[in-house]
């Protein structure tokens, strides 16, 4: 966060509106926030919870609550109260921030009794931040504990003063699906996170100042994370609120990539085969800034190669990536020295030889 008046994170959203948040206005909000957070008691081990979209309030929370040694965990608001609180209430979380909602493919989502509900359900909430996120007046309503709103919480003028931790103090928590059962809280350490992303991020990625990264993704998949820490880098990060194709411009991600000069886009296969199926073209944007397309989330389909080979050109990079919540982080991805092809992969990110691929014919590239 010392780029001062440069963007640290870009704001953006579905209807292609956008706005940037400097250097120095993120260090002052997460200062702001981090001195709210200390007079409601948070310090060193407590829980600060999130139920947010993918928008720059849930940044400034995470660095508040970590720059206090306080731990963080958040998800989407697509989730209903009881999945969050599956997931929240085994953290005993003595503050939540909630939005009052979120967009989704022309639609204003309106979420705020699910964050009410979701406050009643958390018996350790000692406070509640509430965010004004899409416009909607909150009630005057009996809630569980003390709420404030995140506008007074995010403009006070304060020092930010960052708590020394050991190296593996807790940074945040990050949930499992759930799917064949309760969702499983993963606990990642400072340390370690530093050191994984910095790896990920600085050296698969080739990600620096002056860069941009665009991903999609919802605050509760393991690339939100990915998503934060390229503040780690220097380099710009960005948060989208939305879907990912909306029916009204269903192309909007390659435009906003075009219009704020995106080095590095992200995606999942399923987004790049719904771009060809339906005849999306992103080439009718300038997307000459992008050197790299990351792609991850499952298997990532030979078709997809020559698609973006064709509509972005040869210099573009495909980077397919393999990793998972429990190292929040990748095991194998792309690397800046070497291309991959249609079932390969260039580089282990863990130079490890107990690392095993399958299939059996599955390579890792050397070109």
């Amino acid at each position: 966060m010392s780029r001062h008046y440069e963007a640290a994170i870009i704001a953006l959203d579905e209807t292609g509106a956008g706005y940037e948040v400097s250097g120095d206005r993120l260090r002052a909000q997460v200062a702001s926030v981090a001195a709210t957070l200390r007079g409601l008691g948070i310090g060193q081990g407590d829980r600060v919870v999130g139920y947010l979209p993918d928008t720059p309030h849930a940044i400034v929370a995470f660095l508040a609550a970590a720059s206090l040694g306080a731990v963080w965990s958040v998800c989407g608001q697509d989730y209903a109260p009881r999945a969050a609180a599956d997931r929240f209430g085994r953290l005993e979380p003595t503050v939540l921030i909630a939005a009052d909602g979120y967009l989704f493919d022309g639609t204003t989502h309106d979420r705020r009794d699910a964050a009410l509900e979701l406050a009643r359900s958390l018996p350790t909430l000692e406070a509640t931040v509430l965010v004004d996120h899409v416009g909607l007046s909150w009630p005057q309503g009996d809630y569980p504990a003390l709420t404030l709103a995140w506008e007074d919480a995010v403009t006070r003028t304060e020092q930010l003063d960052c708590t020394p931790v050991p190296f593996d103090h807790p940074l945040w928590v990050v949930f499992s699906s759930g799917t064949t059962g309760l969702p499983e809280g993963i606990v990642h350490g400072h340390g370690g996170v530093l050191l994984e992303q910095l790896k990920t991020l600085g050296l698969h990625s080739d990600l620096g100042p002056g860069d941009r990264l665009l991903w999609y993704t919802t605050t509760h998949w393991m690339m939100w994370n990915l998503v934060a820490s390229t503040l780690l880098t220097g380099a710009t990060t960005s948060t989208y609120d939305g879907s990912p194709a909306p029916s009204a411009r269903p192309d909007v991600l390659w435009e906003l990539a075009a219009r704020h000069r995106v080095t590095l886009f992200g995606t999942s296969p399923q987004y790049l085969l719904g771009m060809a199926k339906f005849g999306i073209d992103p080439s009718v944007h300038d997307l000459s800034s992008i050197r790299a397309v990351g792609c991850t989330g499952s298997a990532l389909p030979a078709s997809a190669y020559p698609w973006v080979r064709d509509h972005m050109g040869e210099r573009v990079q495909l980077a397919s990536i393999s990793g998972g919540t429990d190292v929040v982080s990748g095991f194998a991805g792309s690397a800046p020295t070497s291309r991959a092809g249609p079932g390969s992969c260039p580089r282990p990110i863990w130079a490890s030889p107990r690392l095993r691929t399958t299939p059996k014919d599955f390579r890792w590239s050397t070109r």
